[in-house]
């Protein structure tokens, strides 16, 4: 089990500017409840008291993460973060997105001692250890165990897609911190679907709907490979065609509901 070396205490070390990310899945209802879909939202938490509920007692703090190895916190790094970054637990529940968006990134604080230690998610890897610790707090408040098959599924379908689009890009970073940051996409779709399943729970059957849906993703390769000057022999662009073809019937394989197509929507339209 490994600690994330990012948030590690920094002394009085500079961070990046954060990009502006998108607030929305589309297709899925966005942060603010619909009027058609209103249900009980929490109290958002007013002050230190309120946030000390989310303190541990624990000297460490263990997160497991579907993308990387085990992070850990020590207690004080632990209670740090939830009094400074409240956005990553508060109420009612705002998209991955929007919480980092509204957080300050970082924060210079004094200890006991007078020394002045920095807590920042500035960086592109502070993002995704932010979006791992916004699905830490978001996957205890859904119910761990309740929603364990939908949540595994869920990061399928977008770590394939991700996966997907990746190959078709031939890579990048972007795709690479997109694994870490899918922790929380998913665990913000499993909220969704435990506070709204009778919205997703559509009495007819999706068969057509998902076909075009993967009808459309192989035409893309396709139309892609007719401009693909990287690979350039013929046999290479074939075997190229069919590989990516093979995640999108692994795709195909994943959506067995209304739910998990629409998701796969969304999660596509908004990130590539």
């Amino acid at each position: 089990m490994k600690p994330l070396p990012v948030i590690a205490v920094f002394l009085f070390l500079s961070c990046n500017n954060h990009n502006t990310p998108k607030d929305t899945l589309s297709g899925q209802p966005t942060d603010t409840v619909q009027p058609a879909l209103k249900k009980t939202v929490f109290k958002l938490p007013a002050s230190k008291a309120d946030r000390a509920k989310f303190h541990t007692n624990k000297d460490t703090v263990y997160i497991y993460s579907q993308s990387k190895d085990t992070v850990a916190y020590s207690k004080e790094e632990f209670n740090d973060i939830v009094d400074n970054f409240p956005e990553l637990y508060e109420t009612p529940v705002i998209s991955p997105d929007s919480a980092y968006d509204k957080s300050s990134l970082w924060v210079d604080l004094v200890d006991s001692a007078g020394n002045k230690k920095r807590i920042s998610f500035g960086s592109e890897a502070g993002q995704d250890e932010y979006y791992i610790l916004y699905a830490y707090f978001l996957k205890h408040k859904n119910g761990i165990e309740k929603y364990t098959v939908r949540r595994k599924k869920l990061h399928e379908i977008y770590n394939t897609l991700n996966s997907l689009f990746g190959d078709l890009q031939y890579g990048g970073t972007y795709f690479g911190h997109q694994y870490s940051r899918i922790e929380g996409y998913a665990e913000f779709s499993v909220y969704w679907f435990s506070h709204y399943e009778d919205y997703f729970d559509r009495p007819y059957d999706i068969t057509k709907q998902k076909k075009y849906y993967i009808q459309g993703l192989k035409q893309l390769i396709s139309d892609e490979a007719e401009i693909d000057y990287n690979t350039i022999e013929k046999k290479a662009k074939a075997d190229r065609r069919k590989a990516l073809f093979k995640k999108v019937d692994y795709l195909d394989r994943l959506i067995t509901d209304n739910f998990y197509l629409r998701m796969a929507k969304s999660f596509e339209s908004d990130h590539y």
